[in-house]
């Protein structure tokens, strides 16, 4: 059987990532906390999402950083229920 490259249609989807990829030291200096604390999110299923490049590579898409932050931008204090 010959090779045949894959057609863009047989591709499979891949979401769009908007902007740079940040590491996980450059996502917390952009969030203005500790990398530990983006470490501790990861791990309990928090904070903003985050790509997995490789078994120890973590990246950080500059949307899921400003997707996330707009996501917990509130107009008063009774909202700070909503974040827990």
């Amino acid at each position: 059987m010959a090779y045949r490259p894959k057609l863009q249609s047989e591709r499979p989807h891949r979401p769009a990532i908007d902007g740079r990829l940040y590491s996980p030291h450059e996502a917390a200096d952009y969030l203005g906390i500790a990398p530990q604390t983006l470490a501790h999110w990861r791990v309990r299923g928090a904070g903003p999402k985050f790509i997995h490049l490789s078994k120890r590579c973590v990246r950080y898409s500059e949307r899921a950083l400003r997707e996330w932050v707009e996501s917990r931008t509130q107009d008063s204090t009774v909202e700070n229920d909503r974040h827990g």
